[in-house]
């Protein structure tokens, strides 16, 4: 039994592996449309700027199907998401991920 969810285990992470590297094709996919976050009111009055990393997992049509924090200030993960959300991009063969990197800086 023991054996048996063991090699259960080991062939579902290689279906996530396989699909994480089918999705990082070498297509390089360019933005048509690009939506700037708006700095969030708190992230401004506690003075938190920074970079916030994500992927996207861009659809052959280009629409942003899902898009996943990688890292960055807590602050500022969600204004990120919500407006990769809105991006769309060139259309490609196949779903691609695309990594992402969005700088947030204070005003002077």
């Amino acid at each position: 039994m023991r054996n048996r969810w063991s090699s259960m285990i080991v062939t579902g992470l290689a279906g996530i592996c396989l699909m994480a590297t089918t999705l990082q094709g070498a297509e390089a996919r360019k933005p048509k449309k690009m939506v700037q976050p708006k700095y969030p009111e708190i992230a401004l009055k506690m003075r938190v700027d920074g970079t916030v990393k994500v992927e996207a997992v861009v659809d052959a049509d280009g629409s942003v199907n899902n898009v996943i924090v990688v890292s960055g200030p807590a602050l500022l993960k969600q204004t990120a998401v919500d407006a990769v959300k809105q991006w769309q991009y060139e259309p490609g063969k196949s779903t691609t991920l695309v990594p992402i990197e969005i700088d947030f800086k204070l005003p002077n």
